[in-house]
C-alpha cells in the first residue's frame, strides 16, 4: 500500500525533535495530619493502603496504631495501642487491604503480621522472630494479590515471603546480595492485577519485578539523582494501568514507571510545603489513580491527582481511524495504542496516519489511549513520540 505524502515540515521535525516525558504530571490536591497523638494526628505515619471504596488506612508507627480516613482525610476510626497482645502493635510499618476489605498490618517490632476487619476487629496473626519460613527479622512492606495471597518484605532476613490469607506459608525467595533476585533490605512491595510482584530493593537502589512464585522478571534503577535513579527506594504501588510508583526517599520525590521500568514522570522535592516530602514512607493508589503518600517526616498524608485526566476503562473503546486498515491495537500492554492503523504491527505507517488524523483522534478517541507523551492532550508531540519509539 502506498503511503500518503508527508509534509516536509513533519520530516524535519521528526528528524530533529526528541520528546521527553513531562516532569510534572501529578497535581497536589490535599493533605491532612499534624504531629500528635489525637485522632487524625500522627507520629511517623509509615504504611498506607486504600480499599475498594476509597477509604485510607495508615500505619501510625510512632503511635503504635492504625487510623482509617475517608479519601479526603475525614477521620473514621482507629485501633491499637503499644504492646504484644492481639490487636496491639510495636512500631507497625507496612499495611495492605484485600478485596474483601480485610486489613493486614506488618507489626514490625512484634515480628508478626496481624489481620483485622475494616473496622479494626482482630481476626488472626502469624509470625515470630527468626530466620525460618514464616519468621521475620525486620518486617517492612506487605501486599495482597487478587487471590488473597499475602506477600511480606523482610528487610532483616532479606527475602520475600508469601502466605495464604490465613498465614499458611507458601514460598519465599531472595537472599542477601547484589545479583538478580537478591536483596539488600527489601522494603516496599506491591502486586499488579496480573499477579506480578514489585519489590523496592532499598540499599541496592533499584526495583525488582518477579512472577507470583518468585521467578525474576526484570529490574531497574541505579544510585543517583537522575530520572530512574534512586537514593533509598521505599514505598511502592501499582495503578490500574500497571504503572509503578516508587517513593524515592532521600531524593524527596515520587517516581512513576511503566511495568517494565521505563521512566514516566516524577514529582516532589525535599521540604515541608505542599508537594514536598521529608523521608516519605508508603504510597498507595486508589481505583481512579489518585496517589496518596505517607509524608513520614512531616507527620501528614498528601494526595495527588494526574493532570489532564486518565483513561478510566481497563480497555479503552477505540474506533477505526479514517485511513486505517483496522481497529488500533495495544501491542505491548501499556494501554497506549501504538498500532494506530490496526495492521497488527508498529511501523512508520502508524506515524503517518496519526499525523494526518490528529484532529480526528482528539475528537473521537479516548485521549489516554493515544496520548503517547502523557501530557493530557492529543498534539504533534505525540506524533514525534510515536516516531521516536518505533
Amino acid at each position: 500500500m502506498r503511503l500518503p505524502s508527508i509534509p516536509i515540515l513533519l520530516i524535519l521535525l521528526l528528524c530533529c525533535v526528541q520528546v521527553t516525558t513531562a516532569t510534572e504530571e501529578h497535581q497536589f490536591v490535599g493533605k491532612w495530619g499534624t504531629a500528635g497523638i489525637g485522632d487524625g494526628q500522627f507520629n511517623l505515619p509509615k504504611g498506607i493502603a486504600v480499599d475498594g471504596t476509597g477509604n485510607v488506612y495508615i500505619a501510625d508507627k510512632g503511635n503504635h496504631r492504625v487510623q482509617k480516613f475517608t479519601s479526603t482525610g475525614g477521620f473514621i476510626t482507629q485501633w491499637g495501642t503499644m504492646g504484644s497482645e492481639d490487636g496491639q502493635f510495636d512500631l507497625p510499618d507496612g499495611i495492605a487491604v484485600d478485596g474483601a476489605g480485610n486489613v493486614y498490618v506488618a507489626d514490625t517490632g512484634n515480628f508478626r503480621i496481624q489481620k483485622f476487619t475494616s473496622n479494626g476487629t482482630f481476626i488472626t496473626k502469624w509470625g515470630t522472630r527468626g530466620s525460618e519460613d514464616g519468621q521475620f527479622a525486620d518486617l517492612l512492606g506487605i501486599a495482597v494479590d487478587s487471590a488473597g495471597s499475602v506477600y511480606a518484605a523482610d528487610g532483616g532476613n532479606h527475602p520475600v515471603q508469601k502466605f495464604t490469607s490465613t498465614g499458611t506459608f507458601i514460598t519465599q525467595w531472595g537472599t542477601v546480595g547484589l545479583e538478580d533476585g537478591q536483596f539488600l533490605c527489601p522494603s516496599g512491595i506491591a502486586v499488579d492485577s496480573t499477579g506480578d510482584v514489585y519489590v523496592s530493593d532499598m540499599y541496592n537502589d533499584r526495583v525488582q519485578k518477579f512472577t507470583s512464585t518468585g521467578t525474576f522478571v526484570t529490574k531497574w534503577g541505579t544510585t543517583g539523582t537522575g530520572d530512574g535513579q534512586f537514593q533509598y527506594p521505599g514505598g511502592i504501588a501499582v495503578d490500574h494501568t500497571g504503572d509503578v510508583y516508587v517513593s524515592d526517599i532521600n531524593n524527596g520525590r515520587i517516581q512513576e514507571f511503566t511495568s517494565t521500568g521505563t521512566f514516566v514522570t516524577k514529582w516532589g522535592t525535599t521540604g515541608t510545603g505542599d508537594g514536598q516530602f521529608q523521608y516519605q514512607g508508603g504510597i498507595a493508589v486508589d481505583n481512579t489513580d489518585n496517589v496518596y503518600v505517607a509524608d513520614t517526616g512531616n507527620d501528614r498524608i498528601q494526595k495527588f491527582v494526574k493532570q489532564g485526566g486518565i483513561p478510566t476503562l481497563a480497555t479503552p473503546s477505540v474506533k477505526v481511524i479514517p485511513g486505517g486498515s483496522g481497529t488500533p491495537r495495544d501491542l505491548d500492554g501499556d494501554r497506549k495504542y501504538e498500532d494506530v492503523n490496526g495492521n497488527g504491527r508498529k511501523d512508520f505507517a502508524d506515524v503517518v496516519l496519526y499525523f494526518n488524523q490528529t484532529t480526528w483522534i482528539a475528537a473521537n478517541e479516548p485521549i489516554g489511549a493515544f496520548d503517547f507523551d502523557r501530557n493530557g492532550r492529543i498534539d504533534f508531540a505525540d506524533t514525534v513520540q510515536l516516531f521516536n519509539n518505533l
